[in-house]
């Protein structure tokens, strides 16, 4: 009897590789005859099957019809024509679990692993990858969740080869430990992004996705489009933040997590459109200055929000409840100059973060 799945979501790439970017995608669903272009699927272990989802449990496929998937016994491979999926491209599909009856290991032959992505005999998923917390590559684990033998989950990896990283999700939630980097740029901070084990070689693309053991895939993509959003999160929130607002800087979905050493929870960070790894800020007029026609307002520093902009009021009524005027998006700016009303006693300013 054969062992178990040894590793899953291998990709493997081609080190020499260089060309110009361009869009390009690949998915395949198993419906019908397999898509060869632009990827062909080689190895005979692999094999088209009917299969029935449940309706409750693991992570179901969204859209189309969902009754073949690819099983696996041994080991598949996609490979991409040349330069295909270089730059920033993205690889997403739906992975059926097996825990492995061996410790887990990386196959030999074939294209220099750039990462792999396994789950182990306890059930918890795994990164092979250059761990930043020794410099040494090997299996680093990603999170504590335990996963049943069977259940399907989707396992979707981000690249940026300008660094040389990759980030892992897993069912959408980037996976982030302290061998992972905040940023594609971070070195110091619990992240998602992983450093590409491929010691001195450098790659620029990927020219095959390799899966091995005895599971079952649907659902593959594998393409250039750098704005690629985890379909099953598009519109989900965690405590009232977008998880595509967590997406947008790389973070794990926890809305109380706190980054840069500030006091603040990224839910207040993207209440107030602040920058989620900025020290600690205060969401007030920072300086007021006058002249005979204009007053210039000093602000705080703040940033493109996914769904959210700043906005100035000015009233006469200390408390704001009537005889408000809003002024234009102020997000990002520094400072704004506006003219002075022209009404009589005190004038009052506020900032204040909505919905766009």
């Amino acid at each position: 009897m054969m062992s178990k799945i040894k590793c899953f979501g291998m990709i493997a790439g081609c080190a020499l590789a260089t060309g110009s970017l361009y869009a390009a995608t690949y998915s395949e669903s198993f419906e019908g005859t397999i898509v060869t272009t632009p990827a062909t699927w080689g190895d005979v272990t692999a094999t088209v099957s009917n299969y029935t989802y449940s309706a409750t449990g693991s992570v179901q496929p969204l859209t189309g019809e969902h009754t073949k998937v690819l099983l696996i016994e041994g080991e598949a491979t996609c490979t991409a024509e040349a330069n295909t999926f270089t730059g920033t491209p993205v690889v997403d599909m739906m992975v059926q679990t097996a825990r492995p009856d061996d410790e887990l290991e990386i196959p030999e032959g074939g294209d220099p692993v750039q990462i792999a992505v396994a789950v182990d005999s306890n059930g918890c998923f795994n990164a092979y990858c250059k761990k930043k917390t020794t410099g040494e590559v090997g299996w680093c684990k990603l999170s504590d969740t335990v996963y049943d033998d069977s259940a399907w989950v989707r396992v979707s990896l981000l690249f940026d080869y300008s660094k040389s990283r990759c980030q892992v999700r897993i069912d959408g939630q980037p996976m982030m430990t302290a061998d992972g980097y905040l940023t594609v740029d971070e070195t110091t901070a619990t992240g998602a992004w992983y450093e590409l084990a491929l010691g001195e070689t450098t790659a620029t693309s990927i020219s095959s996705l390799k899966i091995v053991g005895c599971t079952a895939v649907d659902d593959v993509v594998m393409n250039n489009e750098s704005n690629y959003k985890y379909p099953l999160a598009a519109n989900a929130k965690v405590e009232d933040v977008p998880c595509a607002w967590f997406d947008q800087y790389g973070l794990a979905w926890t809305a109380t997590a706190t980054y840069g050493g500030s006091s603040m929870t990224i839910g207040e960070k993207y209440a107030r459109c602040f920058d989620p790894f900025a020290a600690d800020q205060v969401f007030e007029l920072k300086s007021l200055a006058t002249t005979q026609e204009k007053v210039v307002l000093g602000l705080p520093e703040t940033v493109e929000t996914l769904g959210r902009e700043v906005v100035l009021d000015y009233s006469a009524d200390k408390k704001f409840a009537l005889n408000v005027t809003t002024s234009t998006n102020v997000t990002g700016l520094t400072s704004v100059e506006i003219n002075l009303p022209s009404t009589d006693g005190a004038i009052y300013y506020r900032l204040r973060a909505k919905d766009k």
